[in-house]
């Protein structure tokens, strides 16, 4: 009887929790948001938020300075809202799939890894919220913002994130090497507003021979051809339409991307550059190259961040330094990344989420998250004309800081999952990898290699396209 009993009163005890459970579990549903407002709307600006970043973002107290900082002053205009963070998270796609993901997250304009992009988050996985009838709503003014840097956010004409730093390629360079040279004076910079074609006569000058006439000991500068950022703007340098979105395929086997692409092989050819290559180069390149290493012997050094600026200036051994934009194509190729923020598409606070992802668009917000250590490059363009968020300290005064800033109206996406799906954007990096790889160590015609690659990546999307 005893035993009747316990399992009865076990049986109770069980449906309680259950029916807890799932009643706290509907408590807590969340309605997807469109982002969509009524006209004259007033959004209501209170209650709990939850920001959430993955954990190689921000891994430490220095690199979390400015967006606490940003986190504060946001705090200080909108008292009511309180702000949980959770720098720790591993992967998202366990919070998107159980709705619980923080209201506002951090991503890039080209997802958070090879295997992922921002339209995977916006449009495929429906994860993100769009902001465009917020910004209406808060009257952000968009035109002092860099128009390259908006375009990153914005997905079929809606925009789904809020970028925060101005993530522009640009190359540091040996001043006295130049000096040396006779190109520059002490003291005086290189113009932003240079070419490619004067970025190949530089190149071109400061080159040098060991005795032998064959071994380099300096060239112009190092290119790394196998990351996506420096292999892009050939892409698109001389007016190559390389992806088309609406017919879903690439175009590479066409007469503006192969002058680009022949552009670089040039480059390479003339001894220009050297190239930075993962699978390395064949014995015959690599012994004319054997003496050369970047910042060492390349006057020219890419610079893939502001965030990295110190660290690689560091790498020139105590020659003086300046920086300067990347050189300018006939066409828009400018690489360019963003950084930011968007709002999950099941907040359940979407008023006071959205006001926080578009405070990174305010002064103050950019203020307050670039003007202290672990900053970055404001993204208006009045601020980025002050001098605050510039590096102080000995060997960092008089530089060339425009150069983070320059050429906006030039910036194209440096990621390939901006503009292609993942899967085509994966193909494309090994593609154009194998194809530089090949041609250094003389195994293969280039434009062969081009033209198989456009046709797998072009029969990779169809099927994708099939699927959908």
């Amino acid at each position: 009887m005893k035993n009747i009993t316990k399992i009865i009163v076990r049986c109770i005890m069980l449906a309680l929790a259950t029916f807890m459970f799932f009643a706290v579990m509907g408590c807590e549903k969340r309605e997807f948001q469109t982002g969509e407002l009524p006209e004259d709307y007033v959004p209501d600006i209170r209650g709990k938020l939850k920001v959430s970043a993955i954990n190689y973002t921000y891994p430490n107290d220095q690199s979390r300075r400015g967006i606490r900082s940003w986190l504060n002053a946001f705090r200080d205009k909108y008292p009511d809202v309180t702000i949980e963070t959770d720098f720790n998270v591993t992967d998202y796609a366990p919070l998107i799939s159980s709705k619980t993901m923080g209201d506002v997250f951090f991503i890039t304009d080209g997802g958070l890894n090879s295997e992922d992009s921002l339209y995977e988050y916006a449009i495929t996985n429906e994860a993100m919220m769009p902001l465009d009838s917020y910004i209406e709503a808060f009257q952000i003014d968009l035109s002092e913002i860099y128009s390259g840097i908006l375009n990153l956010c914005i997905i079929g004409g809606r925009t789904f994130m809020v970028g925060m730093t101005c993530g522009n390629v640009l190359f540091t360079y040996n001043v006295d090497a130049l000096v040396e040279a006779g190109i520059i004076e002490q003291g005086e910079h290189l113009p932003n507003d240079w070419t490619w074609e004067d970025f190949k006569s530089i190149c071109e000058r400061v080159k040098k021979y060991d005795v032998d006439g064959i071994t380099l000991t300096q060239v112009g500068a190092s290119w790394k051809f196998d990351w996506q950022n420096m292999f892009t703007p050939f892409l698109y340098a001389y007016g190559g339409e390389w992806y088309d979105k609406v017919n879903k395929r690439v175009n590479f086997d066409n007469e503006a991307v192969r002058k680009g692409i022949s552009e670089a092989i040039e480059s390479i050819d003339r001894r220009l550059v050297y190239p930075m290559l993962n699978s390395g180069l064949g014995s015959a390149l690599q012994n004319e190259y054997r003496k050369i290493s970047p910042y060492n012997s390349c006057v020219f050094n890419f610079n893939e961040s502001y965030t990295v600026l110190t660290t690689n200036v560091k790498r020139y051994n105590g020659c003086d330094w300046d920086a300067v934009a990347f050189p300018l194509f006939p066409h828009a190729a400018s690489p360019c990344g963003a950084l930011g923020f968007s709002v999950f598409s099941y907040t359940k606070n979407k008023d006071a989420a959205a006001a926080l992802a578009l405070f990174l668009l305010t002064e103050d917000g950019q203020l307050a998250l670039h003007g202290q250590e672990g900053g970055d490059v404001p993204i208006l363009k009045k601020l980025g004309e002050m001098d605050f968020w510039h590096l102080k300290g000995e060997g960092y005064e008089g530089k060339n800081y425009d150069a983070f800033v320059a050429n906006y109206e030039n910036y194209v996406p440096g990621q390939l999952g901006t503009c292609v799906p993942p899967e085509v954007a994966n193909l494309i990096q090994k593609g154009i990898s194998d194809l530089f790889t090949a041609y250094c160590r003389n195994e293969a015609s280039w434009v062969d290699k081009l033209r198989k690659l456009e046709q797998q990546c072009n029969d990779t999307w169809s099927v994708l396209s099939s699927e959908i």
